[in-house]
């Protein structure tokens, strides 16, 4: 028999309730994918910001009577950054959380959005070494010193590549799990005995 004291409240609502036919949201993992695209969003504007004000030296230094080459190559250089930065935010999908399945595309984007990035990151590191090489060979006041700039700024520059490749290795993974989750979960599940 029961006793009056026994509560049945949580029983009766696992029985009465309606299963729901889709998995719980992780809200760790939506918090994680809100701070990767504030994250993201903040480091865009930021490379944007950055190449806008190289821009705009350039075209002070072009008044102020820096050589034309020079400030070409900066030209170059500022456009091509800028263009691989566009280019590695294309296609981001936005934050989506209402349903599993969105919630997943959402991170495969951030994944794929990630390895486009990193390899720009990439490609920006490298045209910055020829871009260095081209400043030092140039600017003629700094023509007997060029090697400590261009040792210290090529170790920078190879450190930021690895930090790039290390990225793309990482953002490589999660594309690989996200896409197997989904289809995971577009997959019916087999018939229980």
């Amino acid at each position: 028999m029961t006793r009056p004291d026994d509560d049945w409240t949580d029983l009766t609502q696992a029985w009465t309730e309606t299963p729901d036919p889709e998995p719980r949201l992780d809200a760790s993992f939506i918090r994680s994918l809100r701070r990767r695209d504030r994250l993201a969003r903040l480091n865009f504007w930021l490379e944007m910001g950055g190449g806008v004000a190289v821009l705009g030296l350039m075209g002070w230094g072009l008044w102020r009577g820096i050589p034309l080459p020079a400030v070409g190559a900066a030209l170059a250089f500022a456009l091509f950054a800028l263009g691989m930065t566009l280019w590695s935010r294309r296609g981001d999908p936005g934050l989506l959380t209402d349903t599993p399945q969105a919630v997943l595309r959402s991170a495969l984007g951030q994944a794929r959005t990630g390895f486009r990035w990193a390899l720009s990151g990439v490609a920006i590191s490298v045209a910055a070494m020829v871009f260095l090489i081209l400043m030092l060979w140039v600017a003629e006041p700094v023509a007997e010193q060029r090697g400590p700039p261009l040792a210290v700024s090529s170790l920078f520059l190879a450190a930021c590549i690895g930090f790039y490749l290390n990225h793309a290795r990482r953002c490589r993974r999660r594309m690989a799990a996200h896409e197997a989750a989904l289809a995971a979960l577009r997959s019916p599940e087999p018939p229980q005995a």
